[in-house]
């Protein structure tokens, strides 16, 4: 197991001893529906809204740590629910050391097995520890990491769902507007020429200053991944992301290989087992965990450690509030992915401004500010 005790270290010995101090003592779980609608068309299915399952600890010291989980199934949102009660139970009354909490779920939890919802749940915990802990030092999340920059380069996610071409073009027009040129246009159209087509028009559109990557979300069959690859190559595309099944990662190491398009994946593999497995058979050129799916800032950052010992970028799925704080602590950074879908819901969100996202001076997260 990689170890995050450099990570600590990086604080003073007065930062330090706050970690051993501040212990557990109650968990708040509530699930809200974010006040921005979030319709999004993707290769594998509709997203009508970010359902969110929001989450804070208590510590005895009355010092509190923020963190949610985002779920595309509200069905679902019970369930996670549950399973964080169910993890905060056995940490209940420790020290809010992250990585010895998280440490301690993964052990606690092994002969339950897989991943999934669980994940989720030991991920909640941790980013809520790791928000606390930044409370309770007085210092942003990425300077207690040992992180400097200030400024995450980012790119535009929070629309461009397969649509109208007049409904991607205007979306793709708000956000250069707004200073922001880099984004990802998700496809899986019924024809490869119908996504070139899109591809070329965005770029003819939006002029030389438009950097664009694609998404299929798993949406194609391995031999469709195969051709219409191939056809996109040639069109300066930043990225090709998840355009056949997460797990097929054999298949997705030869799709990579033959592919001048740099392939990107990684949001949903759930363990650094999983990491370690795509990164052994040069599944991708570059990585992006997610860091619920993960597990938590904890284990996002032993992926990035991994990546790196591999020479590869990391990138950052979906929660940009923490994951600009990672980011901004690790050297083989990538891209933020920004989506604007809870900036209602959190006043500390930072949006984009001209392909990058300030962080805050805010202690912990800030996800309140």
């Amino acid at each position: 197991m990689i170890s995050l005790t450099e990570n600590i270290e990086l604080m003073s010995r007065e930062d330090a001893r706050y970690a051993n101090q501040v212990v557990l003592k109650k968990i708040i779980i509530e699930t809200a529906t974010p006040r921005l609608p979030m319709p999004l068309l993707t290769a594998s299915g509709a997203l009508e809204n970010a359902f969110l399952v929001l989450v804070t600890l208590e510590s005895e010291c009355g010092l509190v740590g923020h963190s949610y989980l985002f779920s595309p199934n509200q069905s679902l949102l019970p369930s996670l629910v549950h399973a964080a009660n169910a993890a905060f139970k056995e940490v209940e009354g420790h020290f809010c050391v992250p990585e010895q909490l998280t440490d301690h779920l993964l052990a606690k939890f092994r002969l339950f097995g897989g991943t999934g919802i669980l994940t989720m749940a030991v991920a909640s915990i941790d980013m809520a520890a790791w928000d606390m802990l930044g409370l309770a030092v007085g210092k942003p999340l990425y300077q207690i990491l040992g992180g400097a920059t200030q400024h995450i380069h980012c790119y535009e996610s929070s629309g461009l769902g397969i649509g109208s071409e007049a409904s991607v073009i205007g979306q793709a027009e708000h956000f250069v507007n707004l200073g922001n040129s880099r984004m990802k246009v998700r496809l899986g159209y019924e024809t490869v020429n119908e996504e070139v087509h899109l591809i070329t028009t965005l770029q003819g559109t939006l002029g030389n200053q438009v950097e664009l990557m694609v998404d299929y979300n798993q949406g194609l069959s391995v031999e469709q991944a195969f051709a219409r690859c191939q056809v996109l190559d040639d069109h300066g595309l930043i990225w090709i992301e998840e355009p056949i099944s997460a797990e097929l990662l054999e298949s997705a190491s030869k799709l990579t290989a033959l592919t001048k398009t740099p392939i990107q994946l990684g949001e949903n593999l759930w363990s650094l087992t999983e990491v370690q497995r795509s990164l052994d058979l040069n599944a991708s050129n570059y990585l992006m965990p997610d860091v619920a799916k993960i597990g938590g800032a904890t284990q996002w950052l032993r992926s990035a450690k991994l990546a790196a010992k591999a020479g590869v970028r990391v990138s950052s799925h979906l929660y940009p509030e923490i994951s600009m704080h990672l980011l901004a602590s690790i050297d083989n950074a990538h891209y933020l992915e920004y989506a604007d879908w809870t900036k209602l819901q959190f006043s500390g969100h930072q949006a984009p401004s001209y392909n990058k996202v300030a962080l805050g001076d805010a202690s912990g997260v800030g996800l309140y500010g």
